[in-house]
This record gives C-alpha cells, structure tokens and sequence, in this order.
C-alpha cells in the first residue's frame, strides 16, 4: 500500500528551497518520494490512498539533540519521583514529545536506567512515543551535582573509572556518552565556567567510547573546559555558554565539524516576568549567563560550527511537548529562519549520526514528518503551537493527530496520541 500525501508545500530539510504544489509518496514506512507533483510516477497497479492537505506544509519529523525525560520541568529543578514513577514520567515525555511533532529525542542524561526499558517498549510497539537515542547515565567528577541527581550521575574519577562508566554505559544500550566537562547552571554551588575532567580524563572517555562506535557529548560551559573537549574528539558541546570568549576555539570547532547544541530555552523558560516557584538562585544564573549563551550562538553559526537544535527540556518551567520554541529561539540569537530550522531536522541528525536514516525527506529515508496548517518560517513559534500541526507521522503511520481529525484507517498507527495532549506555548518574545 503506497500512502500519498497531495496538496502540500514541502520543507524536505535539506536546504533547498520549499517546493509548492508537492507530493510525498511513502511505502513500509520509507519514503519513496518527496518533491513536486508532477514528477510522481505511480508504480503500475499499486494500491495507493491518497491523503488531499489542502495547501498544508509538510517539514521532516523534528529531532530534539538534549532532553531529559526523567523530569517534567519542575519548577525547583529537582527529581521528586521513586523509580515507579519515573519510569512512567520517561514514557509520557517520549509521548508528549512525539505528539508535539517531536519524533525523535536524544535524551542527555537518564535515570536509573530506567529509559532502556521504556525504548524497548516503545521499539516492541507496547506503546507509542518518540524514537530514543540515549546517553544513559551522566559521566561526572565526584561533586555536588551527584547528591542533588543521583540516579543520573555516574562518578568517575581519574582514567581508569572513566573507562569504566563508558563501558557501563555502553552496556546498559547507551547510544553515546555523555561527560561533564564542567560546572552546570542548575546545580547550586557550581560554576559553569569551572573546567571538571582533565584533559587525559576527556581523552580516555573519547577513545573507549570510539572502541564501541560511541560519540561523545560533552557538556560544556566555560570556554576552558569546551577547548579541552574539542581538542580530545568529543562530537557534539552542549550548552558552550562561554564559547564566545575563544573566537580561535569557534574557528577549531568549525574545521573540526563540532556541533554546538545551545539549549537557549532553559535560560528563557526562567527568565520572564513571572516563574512560579523558580528559586531566585536558579533566575540569577540564568540571568548572568543568557546573554554570553546568545553571543555564543551568533558567532558560532557566523563562522560556520554546525548547530543542532536542543531543548534541555526538563530544566524548570521548560516542559515536553514545548521543545520546538528552541528553534525559535535560535533564530533570535542570528540563525535565519531556515537555518534554524534545519538546526532540529537535518543538522540534528548529522549531530546524533544517524542522518542515514532521519532528518530530510528523501526518498529511502524514514517517512517521519509533521503536517502543519501554515508556512513556519514566516514565523518559527508555530512548530510549538498544537493548534497549528494537523498531525504527525512516524515511520509511514499518523502518530498524533487532533481527535476531531478523521484519517483513513490504513495510515493510521495502531495507538494515535492526541496533539492536544502536548502543552500549549508560553508567551515568548
């Protein structure tokens, strides 16, 4: 059965320019064709159903590079549930992700491995949710942070217990690793700009990981720590806060093919007029970082580091389902609106390594997409805004849709997830 969608502009994530008057014909959950009308050729006597969208835009399914689904965005920015509970809560935010058009997550930092045994729920078709990459447990020094998140930080010490937690992390499934290069924002006696791990300890945990074709993601703040990161291998820096500080360290990053993953929304999600329940000591980091995060952006996208979309969704007031606001947000800081957009479809791929697979529409790719009322890049909000997705595939199958949606049963996943489900934006600038 060959399922058509018609009637349709199309934003296929490869950075060519929209198509109007498009068409996408998938099969088995691939992709067989994706660009104008009227160079489609059906295959002679296929059965086909044809899905008319009414002038509707169609972008690649998203792919947020930095979640946590452990936590919902508490607004103390603290894990409050047993193990039972957290299980749950992963499984949830995998749904409300995949019902915001978020179709595949990368989760930076699990809890108690517990996420493992929710992919192969979702994997085995026990229950809907978005695709999960996963890091599995947090690599870190022995610090505070393991006291106010224990079931997500792995302490390593010195060479030899680096090796170690990678190895344990390769284990337990973990499709990259993730290492704490330096202080975080939301942890309250640290300072992000504070260099952790030595650089032979960075080294280590790169070169163990490439024996198992991990990448690394390094968590990094301080321009130090992130030139000590970038100069061992690591594939991806998350945050790099300071980054703005070494314009030579942009410029290595850039000729090295470093992604930047900037998680601008964590910052905002605390920084408006009113955050319920926020500790004033969270608001006051926030606020003394935000705009050398901003900076960061700017001069990296200008010299040409690639930069995937990454939402830290979790971090106080910073909810799944809201993910896609990021990219506005990067556009705020100078991305076009292209740009940022393929910041969380394309580049987001290439940033997880499976661009084989995701992230464009393209003909043998996964039919992962999200069918919007309106053009986003007249204004990139509307990927956050349930209102305007009609609905969302995964692999060839509606995922979500509004229930007062009526769509053929034959495209139709065996469990639909509800887009209403998915939070409705807050007010953004």
């Amino acid at each position: 059965m060959i399922t058509i969608l018609s009637n349709i502009s199309l934003f296929d994530g490869t950075g060519r320019a929209p198509v109007d008057d498009a068409l996408i014909a998938i099969a088995d959950g691939n992709l067989l064709y994706a660009g104008r009308r009227a160079g489609w050729a059906a295959p002679a006597g296929a059965p086909s159903v044809t899905l008319n969208l009414g002038e509707r835009w169609v972008v690649p399914g998203l792919i947020d590079a930095h979640v946590h689904l452990c936590d919902n965005g508490e607004a103390d920015g603290r894990h409050h549930q047993d193990s039972a509970g957290t299980a749950l809560d992963i499984l949830k935010n995998a749904q409300r992700n995949l019902a915001a058009g978020i179709t595949t997550v990368r989760d930076a930092g699990g809890w108690n491995e517990l996420e493992f045994g929710v992919r192969r729920a979702i994997d085995g078709g026990q229950f809907p949710g978005a695709r999960l990459c996963l890091a599995g447990r947090y690599i870190s020094i022995t610090e505070s942070g393991m006291e106010e998140y224990p079931g997500m930080y792995r302490a390593a010490d010195g060479v030899d217990a680096v090796r170690a937690a990678v190895r344990e992390q390769v284990k337990h499934g973990a499709d990259l690793i993730k290492l704490g290069v330096t202080g975080a924002v939301l942890v309250e006696d640290s300072r992000p700009g504070a260099t952790l791990f030595n650089p032979d300890e960075i080294a280590a945990a790169v070169r163990e990981a490439g024996k198992f074709g991990r990448r690394v993601a390094a968590h990094a703040h301080g321009a130090d720590g992130i030139r000590a990161a970038v100069e061992a291998g690591v594939h991806s820096i998350e945050h790099g806060t300071f980054l703005h500080q070494d314009r030579a360290l942009i410029r290595l990053m850039a000729e090295r093919g470093v992604f930047l993953v900037p998680t601008l929304v964590a910052g905002w999600a605390v920084l408006g007029d009113e955050a319920p329940g926020v500790p004033e000591w969270i608001r006051e980091k926030s606020r003394q970082v935000q705009a050398d995060a901003q900076l960061s952006v700017k001069l990296a996208y200008e010299a040409g580091v690639p930069l995937a979309m990454g939402s830290d969704a979790s971090t106080p007031l910073n909810v799944h389902g809201h993910n896609a606001i990021e990219v506005h947000w990067m556009h705020h800081a100078g991305l076009t609106a292209t740009d940022a957009l393929l910041a969380a479809t394309r580049n987001a791929a290439r940033c997880l390594g499976w661009e084989s697979r995701l992230g464009t529409l393209e003909e043998g790719k996964a039919a992962d997409l999200v069918v919007l009322n309106s053009n986003p890049l007249e204004d990139l909000r509307r990927l956050a805004d349930p209102s305007q997705l009609h609905f969302v595939m995964k692999v060839g199958r509606v995922a979500a849709c509004h229930a007062t949606e009526t769509l053929p049963l034959e495209v139709r996943a065996e469990t639909v997830l509800p887009i209403a489900d998915a939070p409705a934006p807050g007010p953004v600038n």
